[in-house]
């Protein structure tokens, strides 16, 4: 999996619907329940329904801010080849390393501002680290990555994401339907030539699955729409991440396009629940960085062959969301996901996806 889909989800993490005050007790009277189109002077802007990896459901009135911190992790492990399950056994027939984990995590921040009352600007970016373990078929001869009598190779990363520069702007009036539409740019900030343990020994360029940044710019369309009916919230989005251009070490990884549909419920005043389903397909990678794909790394490593990139991906995920009525706390949200793939259909050798786990922090002022 392509670390794109990382930051893609990376950058899916804040939402807000609006509630105005509210009374004790397990229910809520629908007559309390305000504008979720905008937050307005009355009501609560740390509030929200939608789920955390949906970040495109809401502006905000002219000149109110909203800040936000996120923690994403992905976790793969084991491989696929389509559909199928791949043993190590069934790997080594083409390479002589098999990938067995990789966690990359994500710190990202976010600010959003309400420029119009109908317009707002969002800019996003963050700090990723992550490893991955793969290990050597016993037959072959040790590597320069491999400690003598071990078979297993460590690989580490680190180093700042892309930044992405959003516009949101609001089609409706009506604040049990929302129509959210937005457009944004990605800014390749995060580097593409981080360096770490490879096949050919340490310090070397790592494969692109390892790198933080694309090395492109990037064409960011996406809409939202929101309808709410009483205390159930159902949503959906849909979106896409275009790479306008081959980066400056001679490729361009896959255009990216997301679907996502959810349902949330009020449970209490200060807590909802939701569920989300999400796919994602990636476009194959194009061109290469030749100084990770060569004949004698293709050979090894699969994480370094452009073939073995881009994909289908369907998760399902399970979110919650805090958020106390209390003074000063009133402001703050807490939100959190966890996501499990139910179907992977991935181009020639990859790693599977295992898990996602998101969880935030939100500030409105």
């Amino acid at each position: 999996m392509k670390l794109s889909k990382l930051v893609l989800l990376g950058c899916c993490m804040i939402s807000v619907i609006s509630y105005g005050r509210q009374t004790r007790g397990n229910q809520l009277n629908n007559d309390e329940i305000v504008d979720t189109t905008t937050c307005g002077s009355s009501c609560n802007c740390s509030q929200s329904q939608t789920p955390l990896g949906i970040m495109t459901d809401h502006i905000h009135p002219k000149g109110t801010w909203m800040a936000s911190y996120t923690f994403m992790n992905m976790a793969l492990q084991g491989n696929r080849m389509g559909t199928s399950v791949a043993s190590d056994a069934m790997v080594y027939k083409n390479y002589a390393m098999a990938p067995e984990t990789m966690n990359m995590q994500m710190h990202m921040g976010m600010i959003m501002y309400g420029r119009t009352d109908r317009l707002t600007l969002m800019a996003m970016g963050g700090y990723v680290t992550g490893s991955m373990s793969m290990t050597m078929n016993a037959d072959m001869p040790g590597m320069p990555g491999m400690n003598a009598g071990n078979l297993n190779m460590q690989s580490y990363t680190s180093g700042f994401a892309d930044t992405r520069v959003y516009g949101l702007y609001n089609f409706s009036n009506n604040s049990d339907n929302n129509i959210i539409a937005s457009l944004g740019i990605n800014l390749p900030t995060g580097t593409i030539r981080a360096i770490g343990t490879t096949t050919l020994g340490d310090n070397h360029r790592l494969p692109y699955n390892m790198q933080p940044g694309t090395g492109s710019y990037g064409l960011l369309p996406d809409v939202t729409l929101v309808h709410k009916i009483g205390l159930v919230s159902i949503g959906a989005n849909t979106g896409a991440d275009i790479k306008l251009n081959t980066n400056d070490l001679g490729y361009k990884q896959g255009n990216i396009y997301h679907l996502s549909a959810w349902t949330s419920y009020q449970l209490l005043p200060w807590l909802s629940g939701s569920l989300r389903g999400e796919t994602i397909y990636t476009d194959k990678l194009k061109g290469k960085d030749t100084q990770v794909t060569m004949p004698v790394t293709e050979l090894n490593d699969p994480t370094v062959v452009t073939a073995n990139y881009g994909g289908t991906v369907v998760n399902i995920y399970a979110g919650v969301n805090i958020h106390f009525v209390k003074p000063i706390l009133e402001k703050f949200g807490f939100l959190a996901e966890f996501g499990l793939p139910v179907y992977q259909n991935l181009n020639g050798t990859q790693m599977a996806q295992h898990d996602n786990f998101l969880a935030g922090i939100q500030y409105s002022f």
